[in-house]
């Protein structure tokens, strides 16, 4: 009895120790990465990027998506641990020791796996903004300017709408692959990206998800069954991810651009599309009249998209949507995105400054 005892009390001992040192190699990271954009720049190109890279060489030929795969075992095995952690508390005379050595151990697995987040991906959330990278210039953003790019994108969407394609989720992902070669100085040739359709399906749509990215596989993953005219602008905003880009407004700001970049009507249009849903909310919010009064002057084309989309969200409408958000906010502010899920909305701000900069032109792209 003597001897167990003092078995399990070395092994409360170590995993400790490796726990507390996990803590504080996680403190030092993160301390290391805020100190300075810079520090992030260094994380990006020697850490994450090659790292990225191997794991689309490893992953990157399997057709389906390990990590839904790995989500959903951890989603099973994290109910197993409940209901035997409930066990253990209804026999705690019995169990004590047992549930304590547990918690410790799962706190060691939590660690573990923040370290390997944190190596996979985690310092892109310390990067300079893309704006800034790209020496956007701040100007005055206020109701004048809303219902000037608002009209812009009406204009652009009139324009494009026309000529739009429907691509296959097939040939989306191999148009942005080749673009982001073309278009960006993405790493390595952008031997790093691939989206795959996502095993969850339309199940993603009551989450409110149309695509994520996973930091422990380095997989981008997309709902198949997307709306097709949403689909170019979605696949180029998770490949940003797997480019580098952390803040989910710097990867919509990379994927417009991108976008605006290609010349393909079909990929131009998925962005000002995008582009102005983000807009005409807040135009709304600010005055509903001029917002209506502009959307009048939208093509027949992507009135229809727009009926099709608003038929989506309305079949697919859930609580779980409200749910799932909440904890990708918080995950957000989390890793230092201090707006959270507000921040995809201020890809209207950053693209408006790229259309004033570019002035017209066409632009190569740089990644942090």
């Amino acid at each position: 009895m003597q001897e167990t005892h003092h078995k399990w009390y070395w092994h409360y001992k170590q995993k400790l120790i490796v726990l507390v040192l996990l803590l504080l190699l996680s403190i030092a990271g993160t301390w290391y990465l805020s100190d300075c954009p810079c520090h992030a720049d260094v994380y990006n190109a020697y850490v994450f990027q090659p790292f990225q890279v191997f794991r689309n060489m490893v992953l990157g030929n399997i057709p389906f998506s390990i990590g839904d795969i790995v989500y959903i075992s951890w989603a099973i095995g994290l109910l197993l641990l409940v209901v035997r952690w409930v066990y253990y508390l209804f026999k705690i005379q019995s169990y004590a020791v047992t549930l304590r050595y547990a918690i410790i151990k799962v706190l060691l697995k939590i660690g573990v796996l923040y370290m390997f987040f944190m190596i996979g991906w985690g310092g892109n959330y310390y990067q300079q903004p893309l704006a800034q990278y790209w020496q956007l210039e701040d100007c005055n953003w206020n109701d004048s300017s809303i219902i000037v790019f608002d009209r812009y994108l009406v204009q652009q969407l009139n324009a494009t709408a026309p000529y739009y394609k429907q691509y296959s989720f097939k040939d989306v992902t191999r148009k942005t692959k080749a673009y982001y070669k073309q278009h960006t100085d993405c790493y390595r040739k952008a031997k790093g990206l691939d989206v795959k359709p996502s095993l969850f399906g339309n199940w993603l749509q009551y989450m409110g998800v149309q695509g994520y990215y996973n930091p422990f596989t380095g997989e981008g993953q997309v709902n198949k069954g997307e709306l097709h005219f949403i689909l170019p602008y979605i696949i180029s905003h998770e490949m940003a991810h797997q480019a580098g880009v952390g803040a989910e407004d710097d990867a919509n700001l990379l994927a417009y651009a991108l976008a605006i970049n290609t010349q393909d009507s079909s990929f131009m249009y998925s962005a000002y599309l995008n582009l102005w849903l983000y807009t005409h909310i807040q135009l709304r919010m600010r005055d509903t009249v001029v917002a209506n009064n502009i959307k009048k002057e939208l093509n027949p084309i992507t009135l229809s998209h727009l009926t099709a989309l608003r038929e989506q969200r309305k079949k697919y409408r859930s609580k779980l949507s409200a749910y799932t958000g909440d904890v990708y906010d918080q995950y957000l502010k989390l890793n230092g995105q201090q707006d959270g899920i507000e921040s995809y909305d201020k890809v209207t701000v950053s693209a408006w400054l790229w259309e004033q900069q570019r002035n017209g032109k066409l632009v190569r792209l740089y990644i942090p």
